[in-house]
């Protein structure tokens, strides 16, 4: 294959690994012991994005058990039973087979995710993943976390490339709008927490990662 200009960002919380499942899961199951129910719709809101206060179920469960836990003991617990659930998952289905399309295509890989660096670099390291990417900017290494286009801009400015050169794969809204934001092109492979919502500014919607044609974004060089 010719060698080709441009490069493929990813996203990584339920882009390259199912992370957001499980604490789905878990909260789902925690408001209904406690008789409550878990706001889906408003959760979806804070997908992609890191610190997000718009919704904060750790608060409205603590409300509902009253019987003094606080919000952060309740949101510790999630994410530490959601990591034990998380350590022992794969990359999601055509992941790695992306990967190898784009390197075999000459085309440069980045991550682009507002996850902390710990957890993102932690797990591509244990995935036997992080060397073919690079480029890896997390929420570390910006000031605001997406929906901001900050995080794609530094992906950019690392790989010393144009906007117009890139293109950007995400499961989250937030994500694709920081991506429209940045000047990018973005394509949304939403997974089973995120399927629904709004990726109108998307190029297109794919149902997984292995549908993504790559000569419909990067043309042959002369």
């Amino acid at each position: 294959m010719q060698n080709k200009i441009g490069a493929l960002i990813f996203d990584f919380d339920g882009l390259i690994l199912d992370t957001e499942s499980p604490e789905v899961q878990i909260w789902d199951r925690l408001f209904t012991e406690a008789g409550g129910k878990f706001d889906h719709q408003a959760y979806l809101g804070t997908i992609g994005s890191w610190d997000n206060s718009s919704y904060v179920p750790g608060e409205h469960l603590a409300r509902l058990m009253n019987h003094g836990v606080t919000a952060q003991q309740l949101i510790e617990r999630v994410r530490a039973e959601s990591a034990e659930m998380i350590a022992r998952e794969a990359p999601l289905p055509g992941v790695e087979t992306l990967i190898a399309r784009a390197r075999a295509a000459k085309l440069r890989l980045a991550v682009g995710s507002s996850s902390p660096a710990a957890w993102v670099r932690g797990h591509l390291s244990r995935l036997g993943l992080i060397e073919n990417f690079d480029a890896v900017v997390t929420f570390d290494d910006v000031r605001q976390s997406k929906p901001s286009p900050e995080i794609f801009l530094t992906v950019l400015a690392r790989l010393g490339i144009k906007a117009e050169q890139a293109l950007v794969l995400e499961d989250s809204h937030n994500g694709v709008l920081a991506a429209s934001r940045a000047g990018i092109r973005a394509v949304a492979v939403p997974n089973a927490v995120t399927r629904g919502q709004d990726f109108s500014l998307a190029e297109e919607v794919l149902e997984s990662l292995d549908a993504l044609v790559l000569n419909k974004y990067f043309q042959p060089t002369d």
